[in-house]
């Protein structure tokens, strides 16, 4: 049965959210791998050094897998800074890092590798040349199809494949900071305006219709990806690792549907109501993964 990884956290919950909610993820929970890191803004984390690796041997403790994700776009010497000593401390840990810019990938190389969804892992070519760098397993950007991963993964070995399968989806980053612009702050004194949003900031068109999501330097989704309706084409397609997001609401019991869905104790449907449920009704997407448009769902 593909196995159940609970991404990194997007949001900005503050210090003992973040924390809260991973320690709920480790032991009440049947998710076998949690990623946990900052990846969208350096200034979000608020636990030092020490509190974070002491929060992932706390993880450890209940046998999950557990990796260090690093920042989805490194854009100064002091992050830099911050990145080489996340990859030392991982080695140093024995755990894995989940590299979202090249940067990660060239501090870490050499060592325990994942390559993260925001790695342009497009062709069979870049997938060898991860591999020779010591990346083994792999997180395939949002926007691929069915049909491309596969052709990716084609004849390939020794490389765990992941997917990104529940939640908002991270489409793009920024140097400037929206949630900041929308409070007309600089970025250098945005007052953590994103942590008043739990699930990212709605955005509208000029029609008021609600289209993308902004979270911090961040673009996201505002439907809520989903390809639990895919469970079987994700089997034909052998994948390893379904990742699941984390969002403010119910992510214990969006586990407890995927868990029960992947060993066939609950059908397509009950899933899909469920999930409907636990996310307000807010509705889902998954057109990239039958290339179709992205906002689209396909049964």
């Amino acid at each position: 049965m593909m196995k159940l990884s609970i991404g990194p956290c997007l949001f900005d919950w503050g210090k003992k959210g973040i924390a809260d909610f991973y320690r709920r993820m480790a032991f009440e929970t049947e998710a076998d791998i949690l990623y946990i890191g900052e990846v969208v803004c350096s200034k979000r984390l608020h636990m030092d050094p020490d509190e974070l690796f002491s929060l992932v041997e706390e993880l450890k403790s209940t046998g999950k897998e557990v990796v260090l994700s690093s920042l989805g776009l490194v854009m100064s010497e002091s992050e830099q800074v911050e990145l080489r000593a996340l990859a030392a401390k991982a080695a140093e840990m024995g755990v894995r890092l989940e590299a979202n810019d090249m940067a990660a990938i060239g501090v870490g190389e050499g060592q325990p590798l994942v390559a993260g969804p925001h790695i342009c892992t497009y062709n069979p070519d870049t997938l060898d040349f991860l591999q020779s760098v010591g990346v083994d397993r792999v997180v395939l950007p949002v926007e691929l199809s069915a049909n491309h991963i596969t052709g990716i993964f084609r004849g390939k070995t020794g490389m765990e494949s992941e997917l990104f399968a529940y939640g908002r989806l991270p489409l793009t980053f920024s140097a400037r900071c929206y949630t900041a612009r929308a409070f007309n702050l600089p970025k250098a004194n945005c007052q953590y305006k994103c942590g008043d949003y739990p699930d990212g900031m709605n955005m509208h068109t000029q029609e008021d219709k609600e289209f993308l999501v902004i979270n911090g330097i961040e673009t996201m989704s505002e439907l809520i990806y989903n390809l639990i309706a895919d469970i079987k084409r994700l089997e034909e397609m052998k994948i390893d690792i379904l990742r699941l997001s984390p969002q403010s609401r119910g992510m214990v019991e969006v586990v407890k549907i995927w868990k029960s869905s992947l060993s066939g104790q609950m059908g397509r449907e009950e899933a899909l109501a469920k999930l409907l449920e636990i996310n307000e009704n807010v509705p889902f997407c998954n057109g990239y993964f039958h290339e179709h448009p992205g906002l689209e769902f396909i049964q």
